[in-house]
């Protein structure tokens, strides 16, 4: 481990940043070569958290890197740690502790199967979310329609009645029903 940390250098960490930017090429060296420079300016202590956490973040799995590479070197920045060793033993017992939890945890993925439907097909994690949130939205939807619907007086149901299935509105039962909705319309939708 401490031969992989000698051979890590403020370049490698510069290309990693520079790697998440919308550029190719020339430009993309450009930009390795602009954090480089920041990076160099940096205290000693910043210049250490960042390879530090680099190390660290290297050894968890990929899609959880970027975070833990940023909770890491914000761990460090905030103890200051003068000495490379004393950095290092720190980031190693973070490193220990968010493994151990991350081994208890079980992970899923929208991509896994959750369920098979009634011809034996697999049914997606994302696709029974979404159905479930479907359902959810239809229910409460219904729920809260009703809960209006009993709210209004008896004189203004048919006129809403109407004006849901389409149907044209008198002259005299639009201006009852903006009437309404100007004087009660808000109370409709309190409590």
């Amino acid at each position: 481990m401490q031969r992989d940390y000698i051979q890590i250098g403020y370049r490698d960490i510069a290309k990693m940043f520079a790697k998440h930017l919308p550029v190719e090429n020339e430009e993309f060296g450009e930009k390795v070569n602009e954090y480089l420079e920041v990076i160099k300016a940096m205290p000693q202590e910043q210049k250490t958290a960042l390879k530090v956490a680099y190390v660290f973040s290297a050894k968890v799995p990929r899609e959880e890197q970027e975070d833990f590479f940023q909770d890491l070197t914000y761990t460090l920045l905030k103890l200051q740690c003068p000495d490379e060793k004393l950095a290092y033993a720190v980031a190693r017992c973070d490193w220990k502790n968010w493994f151990e939890k991350y081994k208890i945890r079980q992970h899923f993925s929208l991509d896994s199967v959750a369920e098979e439907d009634e011809q034996g097909n697999p049914v997606t994690l994302a696709e029974t979310l979404v159905g479930e949130v479907e359902f959810e939205t239809k229910v409460n939807g219904k729920m809260d329609a009703e809960l209006i619907w009993n709210k209004l007086p008896a004189e203004i149901k048919p006129i809403v009645r109407n004006r849901l299935i389409g149907k044209a509105l008198t002259s005299s039962e639009r201006n009852k029903l903006n009437r309404f909705v100007r004087g009660q319309g808000t109370q409709l939708l309190l409590a």
